[in-house]
């Protein structure tokens, strides 16, 4: 089941019992930054049609507009998309696209400062550069309630998305999206069954039992092939803030992460917390470097990347799986065709390793995977902002929304095939996967776009997998409390001063944090002989400061959302 996060309750139980730890932050920035942007200009034809298509009722031409759009390496070029054509002629505009696909951030602060923007940016825009290059981009706000229906429904129908898009002057410059058929959780956990079976093992329900499991893999020949040695256990990517990380499994001492566990940081009983500096992150270390002393863990999984850890799920060249236990996205997308039916997803793990006991839980995501902030946004030199703004507005339409997703109708990537049903169709080229023919075809999730609750969309294979991959984790993530167990960093709003001070604290907290969690997993650092001055040492180099500045973010937000002062 999907559930709506509200923003006003995030923060209400959160601050009583975080207060008291922050007590007076006299090195705290101002938050009295001034956000950008111009009021609202009218359009350069003046022009208001009832039926919102542009100035072409009058004039019979259509409005020019220039459009930058970042786009996903795999996106075709995309003046051949048909459904972006269609909304051009129904908006009467003709845009002119420039379509990048890297580097975007390390030149977009050259051509912001020199105020080299088109009228309209796609997923171009962080809210930072809209204090940062102060009078660049438009104030939305009067042309959304003036010429865009469809946002202004998304607003009220999920009103998280307009906290999202709204600074703390109460000013709109990028609107964001909901995609809300998206899972709650980004991460599943696999296991491969055929491994199991072939040993006569069952899966495990316990930290325990798994590494009795893991101990199996590597001794018994899990694979079958004649060969003791070529089985990889354990496999991960990254650590902190890693979606594909071991640290999903904090989970199973109660810490309750979300949104990929930014930095670390998580809510427990309304208070603001960081795993990193917990005792049972420390306890945790120890199981690990238990595996990894065991011989265990993939000894690379420290220094591969993406490409190498996905690469090595799919086997090896006889076409013989080499991991037994791993994290992804899917069956298909993570293990190739011919490897995806050996992988079961399975947890959350119970904690049984010291005798304590917690309340199990595993990562919820839903906000990160089904909202994102600024997907379009519009020069203050908009040359017809009321046309740009009902060009923005087309791609928020019911059916619109589903090809700005999976591509169009006449491009022969979706079908609709009811009112408010639609079926997405396999990829015309049969050598892509659908998610590859996604982003290929369409602006995928990089879309501005409302899909709605009541939309029914019949999805590929791999989302129908996806989706029941995950029942595994349905009773844990329902859970989740939005008043004490979810941490709302993705709705809080920051000056310049802030962004730029909690930034230079977080690299300091970095520079320590993700230095030691590989030394005490390979066993070149004692944990216990560590931890102590570890913690001292993360503290003294920012992590107080962050938390009274989440304290103080926090309280601005609801106090804003109330129409009340501070």
């Amino acid at each position: 089941m999907k559930r709506k996060i509200v923003a006003l309750t995030l923060v209400g139980a959160m601050l009583m019992g975080t207060m008291a730890a922050c007590g007076n932050d006299s090195g705290t920035s101002s938050n009295s930054g001034s956000a950008a942007g111009s009021s609202t200009a009218e359009s350069a034809a003046g022009s208001d049609s009832a039926d919102g298509s542009g100035d072409t009722a009058s004039t019979g031409e259509k409005v020019k507009l220039k459009a930058l759009i970042v786009s996903h390496p795999l996106t075709q070029d995309i003046n051949n998309m048909k459904w972006l054509q269609e909304i051009e002629d129904k908006a009467g505009v003709e845009i002119e696209w420039e379509q990048i696909y890297t580097d975007w951030d390390t030149t977009k602060s050259t051509r912001f400062a020199a105020g080299d923007i088109p009228d309209l940016l796609f997923n171009a825009t962080v809210d930072s550069d809209y204090t940062t290059y102060n009078g660049l981009f438009m104030d939305l706000t009067d042309l959304i309630e003036k010429n865009a229906p469809n946002i202004q429904e998304m607003f009220d129908e999920v009103p998280d998305t307009k906290v999202l898009a709204t600074t703390k002057e109460g000013k709109i410059y990028g609107v964001p999206k909901f995609q809300g058929k998206w899972p709650e959780t980004n991460t599943t956990m696999f296991i491969n069954k055929t491994w199991l079976d072939n040993l006569g093992l069952e899966v495990p329900t316990t930290f325990t039992e798994l590494e009795s499991v893991l101990e199996a893999f590597k001794e018994q020949d899990a694979n079958g092939n004649g060969d003791t040695t070529d089985e990889i256990p354990f496999d991960f990517n990254g650590w902190f803030s890693g979606a594909y990380s071991p640290v999903n499994l904090l989970g199973g001492l109660g810490i309750q992460l979300t949104n990929w566990g930014t930095d670390g940081y998580f809510a427990e009983d309304g208070q603001i917390k960081n795993y990193a500096v917990d005792e049972r992150y420390k306890a945790f270390m120890k199981y690990m470097n238990g595996l990894y002393s065991k011989g265990l863990i993939n000894e690379n999984a420290i220094t591969n990347d993406y490409s190498q850890f996905q690469s090595l799920s799919r086997g090896d060249a006889d076409g013989n799986a080499t991991v037994g236990v791993t994290f992804g996205w899917e069956e298909t997308d993570k293990f190739g065709q011919d490897l995806a039916s050996q992988y079961v997803s399975f947890g959350p793990l119970t904690w049984d390793v010291d005798g304590n006991t917690y309340d199990t839980r595993w990562t919820y995501d839903y906000s990160g995977l089904n909202m994102s902030s600024n997907r379009v946004a519009m020069s203050a030199k908009c040359s017809d902002p009321d046309a740009a703004m009902r060009f923005i507005d087309q791609f928020y339409d019911a059916t619109v929304s589903v090809e700005g997703l999976f591509g169009g109708i006449t491009d022969g990537c979706i079908e609709q095939t009811g009112e408010n049903s639609y079926k997405v169709l396999p990829p015309q080229d049969s050598s892509m996967d659908s998610g590859t023919w996604k982003w290929t075809m369409s602006m995928a999730d990089n879309a501005p776009m409302y899909i709605r609750q009541d939309t029914e969309i019949e999805m590929t294979q791999d989302m129908d997998n996806a989706l029941k991959e995950r029942e595994v984790y349905t009773e844990v993530l329902a859970k989740v409390d939005p008043k004490k167990d979810y941490y709302p960093q993705m709705f809080m709003k920051y000056s310049d001063a802030d962004q730029n001070t909690m930034a230079m604290d977080q690299a300091n907290i970095a520079n320590i944090t993700d230095n030691y969690w590989s030394l005490w997993m390979t066993g070149e650092s004692d944990i216990d002989a560590d931890w102590d001055s570890y913690v001292e040492s993360v503290n003294a180099a920012g992590m107080g400061r962050k938390y009274c500045r989440f304290v103080r973010l926090l309280m601005m937000s609801i106090l804003r959302l109330q129409n009340k002062e501070l």
